[in-house]
């Protein structure tokens, strides 16, 4: 099998694939969790018979509609045949899953992270980029995922707004995904979380899946911290004032949503008074994902790419096209109890950045947003230069044009005068060598009376007479092959 290439769009489709999966792989993972327990039946009749009811059950359903495979009503029946507990096929179930979406992306998954936790939190910002590649956005009922590290070393992972089927796979997928990635053995648990469905404002933002991620004997699921690391905010020694330079567009807010903390690019754009309390609905609306701006809605999104836009009565101006969008991340700071927006402008022209009142030094060196600018500005001017080399090479054309056409009426005339070979060496730049003819015959003619006929007639009846006559004489010469001077 041919390996495939590791890159966003990759990544992106090997992830839709395991959270958003085609009826067809439903089916294959079907057939193959009761395949594994094919041979308990064996030499039972009765068992047989009905297990492989269920597997034709299986086998001819019509995957043109998901709805249509009753997964759980299926693995149901197969656990009372077997004499099983449900949960030990539902986690087969979800094994056999993500073993088929491993066979088929082994190498684009194993890139989506270094540990368990890093790959669950990976999965928004790729099916962000999917849903981007195609022109979507991100709705209330989007599907996402969140893995927090516990004091005691634990994974708590949160599955908001789960596919029905992914959701049911869940238990048996955690576990896969640590066995064949990362070589792990967990323990995973579905746990209730009153708090995360407690919204009556808005039940549809209560549908949410929790999962208690334990490991086994003494594997880490975990990062350690490299050696000589600090864990003592105290000595991570650097001023508000060079942070807010180093992060031109970040922000910082806390629980009531009051902005703490603005970069110099943020201040700029936003013309605010920086003794003035900002709240910041007053100055921020959240472009992507669709969340209200709540502290408890963003920190359920965190492993989410955000997007932000300054609304223009806070950037003094009423133009709708002058407000900027921020692209970047949203993390908590639990010293603080407060979250950190680390972000970039959404521009890729000098023009636009200009007009937002900012400029090429507001974007820090280390930021690709610059380099995204230039290279903008370096295809602008080359885009000008092919524009201006097309421009100049349609006027060659059209002079080569009418150069040509000039040349064919001199060529015309000098055939018209001369016989054809002394055309052609006159064209040529030849000099003619004269010739002598013994045996010439020569017509002179004359218009008999064309005086008097100048003076009876009008100007045009003389010309139409003496084209009428010249044309006459051209064609008798042509035919009988005569030159005529």
């Amino acid at each position: 099998q041919r390996r495939r290439r590791v890159n966003l769009d990759s990544l992106g489709e090997s992830i839709s694939r395991l959270t958003a999966p085609s009826p067809q792989t439903i089916q294959q993972t079907l057939k193959r969790t009761l395949q594994y327990y094919e041979h308990q039946v064996i030499g039972y009749r009765d068992a047989e018979k009905n297990f492989h009811n269920i597997s034709n059950r299986c086998s001819y359903a019509d995957h043109s509609n998901k709805e249509e495979i009753d997964v759980s009503g299926i693995l149901h029946c197969t656990a009372n045949i077997l004499g099983l507990k449900f949960e030990e096929i539902q986690e087969r179930f979800g094994e056999e899953f993500f073993k088929i979406c491993f066979d088929e992306n082994e190498r684009v998954l194993r890139a989506v992270g270094g540990t368990l936790q890093d790959f669950f939190n990976g999965f928004d910002a790729l099916l962000e980029h999917i849903r981007t590649s195609f022109g979507k956005q991100a709705t209330l009922e989007s599907s996402s995922f969140l893995c927090k590290e516990l004091p005691e070393g634990s994974l708590m992972l949160h599955y908001f707004h789960p596919h029905r089927v992914v959701g049911f796979a869940m238990l048996g997928m955690i576990k896969a995904a640590g066995k064949k990635i990362y070589r792990l053995d967990v323990e995973v648990e579905e746990v209730a979380n009153e708090k995360l469905c407690s919204d009556a404002s808005n039940p549809g933002n209560c549908s949410c899946l929790t999962f208690l991620i334990k490991e086994c004997e003494n594997t880490n699921i975990t990062k350690n911290l490299p050696r000589g690391t600090s864990q003592v905010p105290a000595d991570l020694r650097i001023s508000i004032n060079t942070f807010c330079r180093a992060f031109p567009f970040h922000l910082m807010f806390d629980p009531n949503m009051s902005v703490l903390q603005l970069g110099e690019g943020l201040r700029k754009q936003l013309r605010c008074d920086t003794h003035k309390v900002l709240k910041f609905e007053d100055c921020f609306e959240i472009v992507s994902p669709k969340v209200d701006a709540t502290f408890e809605r963003v920190l359920l999104r965190l492993s989410t790419p955000f997007v932000i836009r300054t609304k223009p009565e806070a950037s003094g101006t009423e133009n709708k096209d002058k407000v900027m969008e921020i692209k970047g991340q949203m993390i908590h700071v639990p010293e603080s109890n407060s979250i950190l927006f680390l972000g970039s402008p959404c521009v890729d022209k000098l023009d636009e950045l200009m007009g937002r009142g900012l400029h090429l030094s507001d974007i820090p060196i280390h930021d690709a947003t610059r380099d995204v600018i230039l290279v903008g500005e370096q295809a602008k001017a080359q885009d000008g230069l092919k524009k201006r080399m097309d421009k100049l090479k349609a006027t060659l054309e059209r002079t080569h044009q009418a150069l040509e056409e000039e040349k064919k009426k001199t060529v015309d005339l000098l055939y018209s005068i001369f016989p054809g070979d002394v055309a052609q060496q006159l064209w040529q730049g030849q000099q003619v060598q004269a010739r002598k003819f013994d045996d010439v015959t020569m017509l002179f003619s004359d218009i008999v009376g064309f005086t008097a006929i100048c003076a009876q007639c009008t100007p045009m009846q003389v010309i139409s007479m003496l084209n009428e006559l010249y044309t006459r004489f051209d064609h008798q010469c042509g035919f009988l092959d005569i030159y005529k001077v």
